[in-house]
């Protein structure tokens, strides 16, 4: 058998190379170079069954961010955290702030949970808040909150952040963090709760390798909570092996390298504050974001269509509860992709 020369786009999403991908929003510098320069090496222990407890690279997660080891959970990415979180809870009612992450429902939807939105305002930027307080009450398990928030881009402020907290502490709600996206802000650590979650009983931070650092296909998440007696649950509700010796050496290799986000924070304010000073100029609505992407919305005609008819793949966000057709996601790409997009936006709508 003849290996082909484009195998390895057969075996993703992304099989179709011939349209410029703007709908995945995974660091757009590609894979650190502490990785790619070390990737040969995997070969050399991919026929051993990994460690379980994949206890060098919570090691390593527990000392980037000078939390105890016994805190944290590695899984096959944050989707599998995810699942087994709710497979462990079996929550009776959720609350989730909308429009966010559509597998926070479809999770709570297969364990027969009754789920609350709060709708999110595009006249108010999609920010959250102070009035989310009210909705936080004793009838609620958890309640499910994406900071940044995939797709609106918008962050929640530490102060109310913290007052989130202390309701659910009050009111015996579960909070559940998504970080998904908060390493590409700077001063991450002024909006992180994985500190807070590390000695909480009543919060889990869920974070990922897969956007930041660009992993998607090695799979590879953990997350964060001082409830040790929930980690230990959650590691019943999957297989043993859940994360690969290539995903486990992949992640050791990321966090080594030094450089690699001081290098996506120049880029990523450069490239986004341009594509959007670019996009106000249009007929198009577009929102400010914390995060590596932008969301649009054309009242006017089938935004996504069009650009897929010149070549061009955007995010369809009418699966995102309180979004439809008009909307789309575009990720923040490099500079000379960032020109094609904002040449066919001017040709569609100019």
């Amino acid at each position: 058998m003849n290996i082909k020369e484009n195998l390895w786009l057969s075996i993703t999403e992304n099989s179709n190379s011939d349209y410029l991908d703007f709908s995945v929003n995974t660091n757009s510098l590609g894979i650190p170079d502490t990785v790619s320069k070390n990737i040969s090496r995997m070969i050399n222990v991919v026929g051993f069954y990994p460690d379980t407890d994949c206890k060098t690279l919570v090691a390593a997660l527990a000392e980037k961010y000078k939390i105890p080891s016994g805190s944290l959970l590695c899984g096959n990415g944050a989707d599998d955290l995810l699942y087994r979180l709710v497979f462990a809870l079996k929550p009776l009612s959720a609350l989730i702030i909308e429009p966010t992450f559509e597998e926070y429902n479809r999770a709570l939807e297969l364990v027969g949970c009754k789920v609350f939105h709060y709708q999110l305002n595009p006249r108010n930027d999609f920010e959250l808040n102070s009035d989310i307080l009210d909705f936080i009450t004793e009838d609620l398990d958890v309640i499910f909150l994406c900071n940044p928030n995939n797709p609106t881009g918008s962050l929640v402020c530490p102060q109310l952040l913290g007052e989130i907290l202390e309701m659910c502490q009050k009111k015996s709600v579960l909070a559940i963090v998504d970080e998904c996206f908060i390493e590409f802000i700077q001063e991450w650590k002024k909006y992180s709760l994985k500190q807070n979650a590390a000695d909480s009983l009543n919060l889990v931070v869920i974070d990922a390798f897969t956007k930041t650092y660009s992993l998607a296909g090695f799979r590879l998440g953990f997350c964060i909570s001082g409830n040790h007696a929930l980690l230990e649950k959650m590691k019943s509700q999957g297989q043993s092996y859940g994360v690969s010796v290539p995903a486990q050496f992949a992640g050791i290799c990321a966090l080594m390298d030094k450089h690699y986000m001081q290098t996506t924070y120049s880029f990523l304010d450069r490239e986004r504050d341009w594509l959007l000073s670019q996009l106000l100029t249009l007929k198009v609505e577009v929102w400010p974001s914390w995060g590596n992407f932008l969301l649009l919305r054309s009242r006017q005609l089938n935004l996504r269509q069009k650009l897929l008819e010149r070549g061009i793949k955007t995010r369809d966000c009418s699966c995102f509860y309180g979004l439809g057709p008009e909307y789309c996601r575009i990720a923040v790409r490099l500079h000379k992709e960032n020109e094609t997009f904002i040449k066919a936006m001017q040709a569609i709508l100019n």
